[in-house]
């Protein structure tokens, strides 16, 4: 399983529990990667809580995450990171946003 590159055991079990197998391994591998790097690339430092949490964002495109993460990024300043790591909730805003910019 390729989440085992990103993932802890600890991180990898919890995830398993929160998501079916059948879904986890419908994710495509190589977007997987380029949402996890655009997360790497602007210092998110709670990725693996994002994978946990958060697995549907790496279902959407990169070009989408990324347009999303610079739309909060302009609306929250420099520390965005920051921010988001104190609400979580912020990261569906990210993933509307992005869900917004595939659609159009």
């Amino acid at each position: 399983m390729f989440l085992e590159k990103y993932l802890n055991s600890t991180y990898l079990d919890l995830v398993y529990k929160n998501y079916e197998e059948y879904y986890i391994n419908l994710l495509n591998r190589d977007n997987f990667n380029k949402v996890y790097n655009i997360l790497k690339n602007n210092n998110f430092y709670f990725i693996e809580d994002i994978i946990l949490n958060y697995l549907e964002l790496f279902e959407i495109d990169e070009k989408y995450v990324q347009l999303a993460i610079n739309d909060i990024k302009s609306s929250l300043g420099y520390n965005f990171v920051e921010q988001i790591g104190k609400n979580m909730t912020l990261i569906n805003k990210i993933i509307e946003q992005a869900i917004n910019y595939s659609e159009r």
